[in-house]
Formats: structure tokens, C-alpha cells, sequence
């Protein structure tokens, strides 16, 4: 390093930048104190290999019956892990058939001398656990990683930052000193990630997957997730895979008595410091801001924050702060059921994200949200004493004059005047209740370019029908083998536009947008394509608001969480209205080619039903004539059918 004084003088400069960032004060970025001692006999950079490995071993408990090796291909560049095997891989086995090898303190031992790079497997298969780590990689990692430490400082937890083999990425650990349940350290965990976020704001709501076990159970089948072990001896050489300062972000110059130093948490700390935190808040759970408690100065929000309405919400990063951004990204997204229902499962949450997320971000951090939630952003800045300032660009559409000849009853009528008053709207009622008499009428009173969305051709052909009927539009059609519009009421189907390139150009000039059967919106596809519609006026037609996948709150986030909802009729009553008679009851005669032989017969109730019966089952063919009884049956009974 002496021979480095200028690039050493940077990192030093570059390190400061970093923590007066984060705000770090001196005892927050300050290393552990040399003096705590973990609970096994420590080490230093003198010891004996067989006493590294003993502590190494310890302190880095994992499932011993299997662990990772990293593999890598300098003809192609390609690289990755695989859970190591005694011998020779066999192409087709099964993978219980297979020989794993064990994490042996000599597979340590090659690991710290650098012979080979080893991963570690988490949860043990009694769902424990003895350490959590959390992973941040991209360009803010490390930003992230100690916004992380500094979170867990602020709660008296140890927290160790590691440089990840890549040299990009950080890992931060918090070591247990004995296993405790997977599901309360992943809850520490999460709790100090949302902290983390609220400080950063611009740490992505994806770190909530990057945890170490990722998952509370284990299903009894795989391994689960491994992480890269650190202090690998070839990376060493190359400063990654160290233990850092976060006072300096410098290694430490004695990587083992760093560890040694580490108090591992008490399993009754630990339980202790996880009753006291809940699940992170989403969605509509998000109403007001939350500042973090672990620093002491917190930029708060402009007094005045812009937002761009066209599409979407696009609002500018600068005027919201760091916990305004998160609480913002919070409100857009959602728990992912497919998640929670695995984990309750037992099965593996692998590549399935803990939360959906409904906001996007620019190069420059601007948040992107869907334009249902400009009620709830309106929320959370009022809670933050700020005002928000919004420059509306949508469309409005090219005024025109629609007279619907449809007569509607009183709560049809009500429905009308509710989306009349309000710019977005989801009506909720149920088949029969004349859902598409609703909306032609809201179209006739909106006056205004109308584009109705449906999701499949036998809708448009049944709208085209309607918008005639009751308007006296011939509409125009994209989709289900037509292309022709007229710019005043069209339809569009959803799949269609879902394949175009050009959403905005073919949607730009409609300023009213119906969408029948919106609980469809929830696909991904056709969010997409709503999200690049810039109407003004919006409308959601559905009989069934709940989804088997339960993701109803992602077509509130496009169409707004304003509903009207028409209860169904009781049963055996028929909706009426001032001079609309009731239907009235009809009975409607089939004729068949079948007969009952005129010729009287005289029996008892139960003589006739058999003679009947019988006479049926020849009819059909189920019996030969032979079987029918010869003896004249006569029967004087009046059908009461």
C-alpha cells in the first residue's frame, strides 16, 4: 500500500464520500469493539491453520452433509456453483442417487488455502439456522450493504460487512450463537432491510430476496439457496471476499481477530428484537410517512413535490427524500401471494419474489407509478406537511354527441352519475344487472372519443352489437381480424395491442377507456399495455373483482380503488323500476314426437308411473315390447304437472 500513496489518498476520499452519505456518526461506523469476544476461543492472524478451521468452522455452521464448489469455463467465460460430488458427475442420475461430498474441516481447510472455492447451504433441515446474511450487488452495493450495518448498529446488533468475490457485491452477516428458527432470523432480517430502505430510498425493493436462508422451511427435497463462503485464499489475493471497516471500507488488517471479536446473538435476543418488528407495510397499508429511527438526521420532503400525469405518475426523486421514496415504493407494490403460499407449503421460494411491484425508475431515480394510486401518493404527501403539485398531461379525446336510447332503472342510473362525478371508476356487479347498458350510457354522457378494451373476440362482437343497439354507432374494431377505426368509439382487444409496438399512437387520440372483464388487467401483458394508454377518463367493468391468484390489487393500481358496486337482486325477485313492468311468468310447451297411448287405463298412482316408465324404457329401445305388461291398466288420475 506505502507504494500507492495517491490511489490510496483516493480511497480514503472515496470513503468518506460513502459515509457522509449514509450520515454514519463515529460510533456507528466504528468496528467492533476489540475487547467483546465471540463465544469460542478466538483467533488471530498467528494461529494455527488447524485452530482457523476449528473457529471457521464454528462460526460459519451450516449442513455439513453437502456444500457448493464454484466451477468455471475459460473457454467461454461461463461460471457457476454445483453441489460437490465424490467422484465423477453422471449424466441422467438422480438426485438421490448422487454421492455428495461432505463439508469436512479439510474441504475448509482447501477452501482458506485457496485450492477451491466453496459455498455454504443455510437452512438445516431442522428449518435452522445460525447465521442470516443479506446480499447487495450493483453499483450502490455498498451504499446499500451499510445503510444495512447502519441499521443493525442502531439496534445493538453486530453486524460484519464482506466484500463479495466479485469485488461489486456485499455481503453483511449477523452471526446466532446457537441455531434458531430460519423464520425469526429472515424476520430480523427483513425488518432491518426496510429500515435500510428508508434510509437509501433508492435501494431496490428486490433486497428483500437476496437473504441468506431465503426461505423460513425447507420442503425436505432440495438443498436450498447457497451463498459464497468468504476468506477464500486465491480471492483474498485480489481483496475480495474480506471483512471491511465501515469506517474506512477498508479490510481489516487482522481478518481473524476481526471475527473473533463478533458477539453472536442470543437466541432469546434474537426472538426478543423479532416480536418487536411486523411485516414491512404495502399497498394500501402504506397511508402516512414513516421516518427511520436508526439516524438522527433525516432529509424530509420538499414543501412542494411535482409529478408529470400522462400514462403514468412520473415523479421527481429530488423533491421526495429518502423515506418518501420508500414509503413510496411500498405503496406500489404488493405482497406476492405465490410467494406466501409456497413458504406455507414448505417448497422453495426460489426465484419467486416476496413482493410485486408496481412502480418503475429512470436513469436518473424518477419514480414511475401506475395512475391508480394518485389518491394514495396524495395521502402519504399531505402526511408529510408537503403539497403536491401535478402537471396534467393526459387526454381528454375530441368532444362528441352520443344519445343512448336505452331505458335505465334507478340503479343503473346511479352507477351513471357516480361515473360521471369521478375520473376513474371500477363498477362491481353482477351477470343480468347490465353492465354494458351502464357503460353506453356513460359514453353517451361523457362525450368524448371512447376506446372499449376486451380481452377476447366474442366480447367485441357482443360490444359492436350493444354500441349499435343502444347508440346507433357502427365502432370500429383492432383485433379479431379487423383493423379499421373511426376515432369516436372503437374496440380494441387487449391481445392485440399487447402485440403492437405502437399503444400510444393507436390509443392517443381516445380521452374515455372502458375496460370489460378488468379483473384480466392483473397480466402482466396488459398492464403493459395500459400503462402506455394517456386517457383521461377511465372505466372497469367486472362481475368477479377477486382473482384465484388473488392479485386484485394490481387492477386497482391501474384503474383506481374508486368502485361502484350493484348488490344482485334476492333470489326469486326481479329488479324493477317505476313503468318497466316485471317479467311475468310463461309456460313454454316443447312438442316431441313422443306419445302416451290414448286408450283409457285404470290403476292405482303407482301402476301408472311403472305403466309409464315401462312404456318409456321401450320407446327407448331399453326393453323389447315382449317384456310389456299384456293385462289392461286403466287409470283415471289427473296430471297436476
Amino acid at each position: 500500500m506505502e507504494r500507492y500513496p495517491g490511489e490510496l489518498d483516493t480511497l480514503r476520499a472515496e470513503n468518506l464520500r460513502l459515509r457522509n452519505l449514509l450520515r454514519l456518526t463515529p460510533e456507528q461506523a466504528a468496528a467492533v469493539d476489540p475487547d467483546q469476544t465471540g463465544t469460542n476461543t478466538p483467533v488471530d492472524m498467528r494461529s494455527s491453520p488447524e485452530d482457523k478451521v476449528r473457529f471457521y468452522t464454528d462460526l460459519f455452521r451450516c449442513r455439513k452433509d453437502v456444500y457448493a464448489v464454484r466451477w468455471e469455463n475459460k473457454r467461454d467465460g461461463r461460471s457457476g456453483w454445483m453441489p460437490a460430488i465424490n467422484g465423477r458427475w453422471i449424466k441422467g442420475a438422480s438426485r438421490e442417487s448422487l454421492d455428495y461430498g461432505r463439508l469436512t474441516p479439510d474441504v475448509v481447510a482447501k477452501h482458506l488455502r485457496g485450492d477451491q472455492h466453496i459455498g455454504f447451504y443455510a437452512l438445516g433441515d431442522d428449518d435452522s439456522c445460525w447465521w442470516v446474511a443479506a446480499d447487495f450487488d450493483k453499483d450502490t452495493a455498498m451504499l446499500d450493504a451499510l445503510a444495512y450495518v447502519k441499521a443493525a448498529r442502531s439496534e445493538d446488533i453486530p453486524a460484519a460487512l464482506e466484500v463479495s468475490q466479485s469485488g461489486r457485491g456485499a455481503h453483511v452477516w449477523i452471526f446466532f450463537a446457537h441455531a434458531v428458527p430460519a423464520a425469526t432470523a429472515r424476520r430480523l432480517a427483513t425488518a432491518l432491510l426496510a429500515e435500510a430502505i428508508a434510509l437509501r430510498g433508492s435501494m431496490s425493493l428486490a433486497s428483500y430476496d437476496r437473504l441468506f436462508p431465503s426461505q423460513d422451511t425447507h420442503t425436505g427435497k432440495g438443498m436450498g439457496n447457497l451463498i459464497a463462503a468468504p476468506l477464500n485464499g486465491a480471492r483474498r489475493q485480489h481483496g475480495t471476499t474480506l471483512f471491511l471497516d465501515p469506517a474506512t471500507l477498508e479490510p481489516f488488517e487482522d481478518q481473524w481477530a476481526y471475527l473473533s471479536s463478533i458477539p453472536r446473538l442470543s437466541s432469546q435476543h434474537l426472538t426478543t428484537l423479532a416480536r418487536a418488528v411486523a411485516e414491512p407495510a404495502t399497498g394500501h397499508k402504506v397511508h402516512k410517512l414513516s421516518l427511520p429511527t436508526s439516524s438522527k438526521i433525516v432529509p424530509r420532503p420538499a414543501a412542494l413535490i411535482r409529478t408529470t400525469f400522462a400514462a403514468r405518475l412520473t415523479l421527481t426523486a429530488a423533491d421526495l427524500g429518502p423515506a418518501m421514496i420508500s414509503a413510496v415504493k411500498h405503496a406500489a407494490s404488493i405482497p406476492n401471494p405465490e410467494f406466501f403460499n409456497r413458504q406455507r407449503a414448505r417448497r422453495s421460494t426460489w426465484d419467486t419474489p416476496r413482493f410485486i411491484r408496481s412502480y418503475d425508475e429512470t436513469l436518473d431515480g424518477d419514480l414511475i407509478l401506475p395512475r391508480g394510486l394518485l389518491t394514495l401518493l396524495a395521502t402519504l404527501v399531505e402526511s408529510a406537511d408537503s403539497t403536491l403539485h401535478i402537471d396534467d398531461q393526459r387526454v381528454s379525446g375530441t368532444s362528441q354527441q352520443f344519445s343512448c336510447a336505452a331505458e335505465l332503472r334507478s340503479e343503473q342510473r346511479q352507477a351513471v352519475r357516480h361515473i360521471e362525478q369521478h375520473e376513474h371508476t371500477v363498477v362491481v356487479a353482477p351477470p343480468g344487472t347490465g353492465k354494458t347498458v351502464i357503460a353506453c350510457a356513460a359514453i353517451a354522457a361523457r362525450s368524448t372519443s371512447t376506446l372499449v378494451l376486451v380481452d377476447r373476440k366474442a366480447l367485441a362482437d357482443q360490444w359492436r352489437q350493444r354500441l349499435l343497439e343502444h347508440l346507433g354507432l357502427r365502432c370500429g374494431q383492432i383485433g379479431g381480424g379487423r383493423s379499421k377505426t373511426t376515432g369516436t368509439v372503437d374496440i380494441a382487444l387487449l391481445p392485440t395491442l399487447a402485440r403492437r409496438g405502437n399503444v400510444a399512437e393507436i390509443t392517443g387520440p381516445y380521452g374515455f377507456i372502458v375496460v370489460d372483464e378488468c379483473h384480466h388487467v392483473a397480466a402482466s401483458a396488459f398492464t403493459d399495455v395500459l400503462n402506455q394508454i394517456p386517457a383521461r377518463y377511465w372505466l372497469g367493468l367486472t362481475a368477479t373483482p377477486e382473482r384465484r391468484d388473488q392479485l386484485e390489487d394490481l387492477v386497482y393500481h391501474q384503474l383506481g380503488s374508486n368502485t361502484h358496486t350493484i348488490a344482485a337482486p334476492k333470489p326469486g325477485e326481479f329488479p324493477t323500476e317505476g313503468t318497466i313492468p316485471a317479467p311475468h311468468r310463461q309456460l313454454h310447451v316443447h312438442h316431441t314426437s313422443s306419445s302416451i297411448p290414448a286408450t283409457p287405463i285404470r290403476a292405482s298412482p303407482a301402476e301408472s308411473r311403472r305403466s309409464i316408465g315401462h312404456w318409456l324404457l321401450i320407446r327407448s329401445g331399453a326393453v323389447k315390447s315382449s317384456a310389456m305388461c299384456s293385462a289392461p291398466i286403466r287409470t283415471e288420475h289427473t296430471c297436476s304437472c
